[in-house]
């Protein structure tokens, strides 16, 4: 029988003192790991502001810590020292019978049947939006589909219809998410962390505001929001959402929709700019599904291609981040090694999603390799992952999909679009987000043959 390591003894290594590799990391968000994979292999350790790290690349990885011996390890002392001074303690942030319970609450907002009454909201907001930039352009990329996402995300998640009300949300949240990344924590104002935290409080206390009239309005189970819904929820027990957890949960949604649809968008459109047969490809298809008629859910269901399309911006550029966090609550044995309790494993899905094993050229830009008969990704189940993957797979992930297709369908079909400046993707020395803020698109209206008729 093999005798097993500690992780002390894992390759790679804990840095500098107490910093560890902590600026480096911060820095890239992560994308500097694929630095250590290429030196070390897909098991190295590494620290973090003095916690010790494992990081484990590969579909077994996943599996392992995502479902296998997820009781073993926890979300919260992944991310707390990340998340919680923001956003509290939502879902994501939970673990056990306490996640099992709060998404059990949660997810009749996002089944199907809720999410088919957001398609109208979602669609005139992506009109108004693609209007704007022709009138406006060249339009800085990220920045639009920023505001985009989150005032779709106002409007759907927190049910808040009226202009001024929106952009109130929208500066709360802008100040909030600046103190997001800030080492120095001082509450103070006049520090970005004190204003972060002061619109956090602000945020909060709107949000208990808008609850309360919900409550007094009654017929909530006819929503067509996700608070209303969260609000309406109760088990086979009695039990319901608390109102603190709510606002958490809102607070927390509204980051996950701006943060994950937006960068996915920022990419489809510089994809799609430098790659004129998979415009007309994509063209194509919404010619022959949509015909004549005005886009509907039912259209959305039928593209295939946009869907291999938007698989391979989730593989490539990792929407929602390129690593997950889990802290080791109980010893965890892989690939020789014994991970204690006390230490934290990084689940890297950013660099399985580009491992040989399991795509053919990963660096290339293939959506074709989702297609029937290749499907890549169902090698394995836990080879893509960009949404996360086990009970923590992120609960929005079909509300995402059908904003995705609602703006790409929309903007193929009624406008072209230029992107400057080129950029050559999937170079790991110049991480997307650091090309994000820099891109601008000129967006004019496309001839009639292609435009929606009877648009909403």
């Amino acid at each position: 029988m093999t005798q097993l390591k500690p992780a002390e003894e894992m390759p790679g290594s804990f840095g500098l003192p107490i910093l560890g590799e902590t600026l480096r990391l911060f820095a890239t968000q992560g994308w500097g790991l694929a630095k250590n994979y290429e030196r070390y292999g897909p098991v190295f350790k590494t620290s973090i502001l003095g916690k010790k790290y494992a990081v484990l690349v590969g579909v077994e990885a996943n599996r392992l810590i995502l479902q296998e011996k997820a009781d073993r390890v926890s979300s919260y002392l992944g991310w707390k020292v990340a998340m919680e001074h923001i956003f509290g303690r939502p879902m994501m942030l939970q673990d056990g019978e306490e996640h099992r319970q709060t998404r059990r609450l949660m997810a009749p907002a996002f089944h199907s049947k809720a999410i088919a009454n957001y398609f109208d909201i979602m669609q005139t907001e992506v009109n108004k939006c693609l209007e704007n930039w022709v009138q406006n352009s060249p339009i800085s990329i990220k920045n639009e589909f920023n505001q985009l996402a989150l005032r779709i995300g106002i409007r759907l998640l927190l049910g808040v219809q009226l202009q001024s009300e929106v952009e109130q949300v929208e500066q709360l949240y802008n100040t909030l998410t600046q103190g997001a990344l800030a080492l120095l924590r001082l509450d103070i104002p006049f520090t970005k962390y004190g204003r972060s935290q002061n619109a956090r409080r602000q945020l909060k206390a709107f949000l208990e505001k808008i609850i309360s009239e919900r409550k007094l309005q009654g017929n909530l189970e006819e929503s067509c929001d996700v608070l209303g819904l969260f609000l309406a929820a109760v088990d086979e027990e009695g039990n319901a959402l608390a109102q603190s957890q709510i606002v958490d949960e809102l607070i927390h949604l509204l980051n996950a929709a701006h943060f994950t649809t937006a960068t996915s968008l920022t990419w489809a459109m510089v994809e799609l700019a430098a790659r004129p047969q998979w415009r007309d490809k994509l063209r194509q298809e919404l010619t022959e599904v949509v015909k004549d008629e005005p886009l509907n859910l039912g259209h959305l269901k039928q593209l295939n291609q946009m869907t291999y399309f938007f698989k391979e911006i989730e593989r490539l550029y990792n929407p929602a981040g390129v690593v997950l966090f889990r802290g080791v609550v109980k010893e965890i044995e892989y690939a020789g090694y014994r991970i204690p309790s006390g230490w934290v494993v990084i689940v890297a899905q950013g660099l399985t999603h580009r491992m040989s094993e399991i795509y053919t050229n990963p660096e290339s830009f293939d959506p074709e390799r989702f297609a029937p008969p290749r499907e890549e990704d169902k090698k394995d189940s836990f080879a893509l992952i960009g949404f996360g993957g086990g009970e923590h797979i992120c609960i929005g992930i079909e509300f995402a999909k059908m904003e995705m297709k609602i703006f790409l369908a929309t903007l193929l079909q009624r406008y072209d679009w230029k992107v400057t400046p080129k950029y050559q993707p999937n170079n790991y020395d110049q991480p997307p987000f650091q090309v994000e803020g820099k891109l601008q698109a000129q967006v004019t209206s496309l001839c009639s043959e292609f435009k929606i008729q009877n648009s909403k």
